[in-house]
C-alpha cells in the first residue's frame, strides 16, 4: 500500500501543534476534496501536516472534503449579496451547468458568495428554491382565468416541453409555488383551478358517473376523448377530468361518490378475493375493477387485497382470528416440506391457507426456502437436548460429503434430534469441527482426528 500523500506543512510560527488556521489553509483545504483527504490519511493526518490541532481543523473541514459554514463565512464574509442578476443567471444554468462549474460549491466560488447562502436559492438539480422564485416573482402577480384556460390545454407533454411546472411558471411570470396551487405535473388542474373556471352550480350527477363507468376506453375514444365526453354531457372538460381518466377508469372522487364510506367488506368477500390470484385480478381490470365489481371503495379494498393477489395482514387476521395455534404436528410437517413443497403449495401464504393459520404467524416459524426458524427448532427441540461427546465423534467422521447426504447441517440436526442452532456451535458446513467441539473432545482425552 503506498504511503499517504504528503502535504507541504505550512510554517506559521505559532509554536508546536498550535498553529492558527489561516485563510491560505482554508483555500488549500477547499481544493483537497475527499480523495485528497483520503490520500493524506484522513482529517487527523491533514491536521498534523498543517501543524494545527485536529479539533480546530474539524471546525472548518468535513471528511467528505466540503468546508463547514464557519470556513465559508471566513472565505466569503457576510455582505456579499445575492443579486437578482445572479438569480437570473443561476436560473439558466441547469444541472449540467452546475456540474461543469464543480457543483453548488463551485458555482458559489465562481460568483464569490458563501456556498451556504447560494444553497438558500439554488438546488443541485438546477432548479431555484421558493425563496429565489419569490424574489424573481414578488407576490402580487395574479393567476388569471385566461392563464388557467391556457394551462388546461397544455397537457403533460406541453408541460414537459416548457421545462416542467417551473418552466411554465417562468413563461407566465408567476411564482412556481403559486402555479402549483392550480396545475399538477400531469397536466391536470387542481380543484382550486376547476372551482375558479367552473363556479359551483354545474353539477356532475351520480347518473353521469354510472354511465361514464360503463364507457371504457373504447367508448371514450369513440366520443372523441375526455373533451368529447364533456361536450356530449354538457359539462366542463376540467370538471369531467376530476372524475374520469383517459383510460376510461373512474378517479377516486368518482368512486367515493358511487360507493360512500360505509359499504362493509365481508368475510365472504375476503374468501373470494383470496381465490382470485393475480390473473383473476387482471381479468377484472385490476384492483379498481375488483372494487367496482363488489361495489366497495377501491381504497378500502386495497387495505385487504394486494395487486399480486395476496391478502394483507388485516385480511388474514379477519379470516384467521388470533387463537388458531401453530402446533408441534404442523411444525413437523412443515419441516418435511422443503422448498419444492412450499412452491407447490403457493409459497408461505399458500401453506398458511392450507393449514388455516395466519400467514404472519406461520412466518414466525418457517422461511421461504423451506427451513425452520430458530423459534420452530426450539419448540421441536426444547433446550436441554444435549450435544453428547458421542455425537461429536460421529460428526467428526461425517465430512462434507456426509453432511451433504444428510441434507446439510439442518438435516444432520434433525437426524440427531438436536436444534440446528446448537449443532452449528460444534460443526461447520465443510465437515470440520469448531474450536468448541475440539476443546470438549480434548478435555475428554480424545483429541480431534
Amino acid at each position: 500500500m503506498p504511503p499517504p500523500a504528503q502535504i507541504l506543512r505550512k510554517e506559521t510560527g505559532t509554536g508546536r501543534g498550535r498553529a492558527t488556521v489561516t485563510l491560505e489553509m482554508l483555500r488549500e483545504w477547499q481544493r483537497l476534496g475527499e480523495q485528497g483527504i483520503d490520500e493524506a490519511g484522513g482529517l487527523d493526518s491533514v491536521a498534523r501536516q498543517y501543524g494545527v490541532a485536529s479539533s480546530a481543523l474539524k471546525n472548518y473541514l468535513r471528511a467528505d472534503g466540503t468546508l463547514m459554514k464557519r470556513a465559508e463565512d471566513r472565505l466569503n464574509p457576510p455582505g456579499t449579496e445575492v443579486t437578482i442578476e445572479m438569480l437570473r443567471e443561476w436560473q439558466h444554468l441547469g444541472e449540467q451547468g452546475i456540474d461543469e462549474a464543480g457543483g453548488l460549491d463551485g458555482v458559489a466560488r465562481q460568483y464569490g458568495v458563501a456556498s451556504a447562502v447560494l444553497k438558500v436559492y439554488l438546488r443541485a438539480d438546477g432548479t431555484l428554491t421558493k425563496r429565489a422564485e419569490d424574489r424573481l416573482n414578488p407576490p402580487g402577480k395574479e393567476v388569471t382565468l385566461e392563464m388557467l384556460r391556457e394551462w388546461q390545454h397544455l397537457g403533460k407533454q406541453g408541460i414537459g416541453k416548457a421545462g416542467g411546472l417551473d418552466g411554465v411558471a417562468r413563461r407566465y411570470g408567476v411564482a412556481s409555488s403559486t402555479l402549483k396551487h392550480y396545475l399538477r405535473s400531469d397536466g391536470m388542474l387542481t380543484k382550486s383551478a376547476e372551482d375558479r373556471l367552473n363556479p359551483p352550480g354545474t353539477d356532475i350527477t351520480l347518473e353521469m358517473l354510472r354511465e361514464w363507468q360503463r364507457l371504457g376506453k373504447q367508448g371514450m375514444d369513440e366520443a372523441g376523448g375526455l373533451d368529447g365526453v364533456a361536450g356530449q354531457y354538457g359539462v366542463a372538460s376540467s370538471a369531467l377530468k376530476y372524475y374520469l381518466r383517459a383510460d376510461g377508469t373512474l378517479a377516486k372522487p368518482a368512486e367515493d361518490r358511487l360507493n360512500p364510506p360505509g359499504t362493509d367488506i365481508t368475510l365472504a368477500m375476503l374468501r373470494e378475493w383470496q381465490r382470485l390470484g393475480k390473473q383473476g385480478i387482471g381479468q377484472a381490470g385490476g384492483l379498481d375493477g375488483v372494487a367496482r365489481k363488489y361495489g366497495v371503495v377501491s381504497k378500502t379494498l386495497k387495505n385487504y387485497l394486494r395487486a399480486d393477489g395476496t391478502l394483507t395482514k388485516p385480511a388474514e387476521d379477519r379470516l384467521t382470528p388470533s387463537g388458531t395455534e401453530v402446533t408441534l404436528e404442523m411444525l413437523r410437517e412443515w419441516q418435511r416440506l422443503g422448498k419444492q413443497g412450499m412452491d407447490e403449495a403457493g409459497g408461505l401464504d399458500g401453506v398458511a391457507r392450507q393449514y388455516g393459520v395466519a400467514s404472519s404467524a406461520l412466518k414466525n416459524y418457517l422461511r421461504a426456502d423451506g427451513t425452520l426458524k430458530k423459534r420452530a427448532e426450539d419448540r421441536l427441540n426444547p433446550p436441554g437436548g444435549e450435544v453428547t461427546l458421542e455425537m461429536l465423534r460421529e460428526w467428526q467422521r461425517l465430512g462434507e460429503q456426509g453432511i451433504g447426504k444428510a441434507g446439510g447441517l439442518d438435516g444432520v440436526a434433525r437426524q440427531y434430534g438436536v436444534a440446528s442452532g446448537a449443532l452449528r456451535n460444534y460443526l461447520r458446513v465443510d465437515g470440520t469441527l469448531t474450536k468448541r467441539a475440539e476443546d470438549r473432545l480434548r478435555k475428554d482425552g480424545a483429541g480431534p482426528m
